[in-house]
């Protein structure tokens, strides 16, 4: 098991790859807090606050098992992703297309499977939608565990199951923040 504390002094910052959607121009890099990192508003990005992503180096198989300690504001989204390929671009950011989203937000949790096109073209499908009782501001618990053709995703301890016939047979795993702000404590990888 490996956890990484996003605290001030905690983790060295090279312990994830930060990242970027293809969806997105913007490469903006994250913000260190006292207790945590973020993102925050960006008025020259398209959607308003910073887009960031970090994912891990190594690639997994279905089995593993990642947890992150969040919090968001009004329409914040915090992430645990799954990335079957990374590329890096000429100017020298790790980029991604394809993937898995599991999205935590003001109404509970949204699953969404990401496309990309040959000519970089994104495209998403919202897999799954479940209400979750979750509060801004405060601290919860995302766990998201991979088996053969499922998702298993849990808040605070709420769980429920995705058959997911298209799971990738190896993928990097990691974490977003997007659509407003976000605050990540601490992730997990087991």
């Amino acid at each position: 098991m490996k956890t990484i504390n996003f605290a001030k002094g905690q983790w060295a910052g090279n312990e994830l790859i930060e990242c970027y959607s293809f969806r997105f121009t913007e490469t903006p890099k994250h913000t260190q807090f006292e207790d945590c990192i973020g993102n925050k508003v960006n008025p020259d990005h398209r959607e308003g606050f910073d887009n960031i992503s970090f994912v891990t180096e190594e690639t997994y198989a279905p089995g593993v098992k990642a947890s992150l300690r969040c919090a968001f504001v009004s329409l914040g989204c915090p992430e645990i992703i799954l990335v079957p390929e990374t590329e890096t671009t000429k100017e020298g950011s790790v980029q991604y297309g394809a993937c898995f989203e599991v999205v935590l937000y003001k109404d509970g949790v949204n699953v969404w499977r990401h496309f990309m096109e040959k000519d970089y073209s994104c495209h998403w499908h919202k897999r799954l939608g479940v209400e979750y009782p979750v509060t801004e501001n405060d601290v919860h618990t995302l766990t998201v565990e991979t088996k053969e053709n499922y998702i298993i995703f849990s808040v605070d301890g709420k769980k429920t199951t995705l058959r997911t016939e298209d799971l990738p047979e190896r993928f990097h795993i990691g974490i977003t923040m997007c659509e407003g702000i976000v605050r990540l404590y601490d992730f997990t990888v087991e």
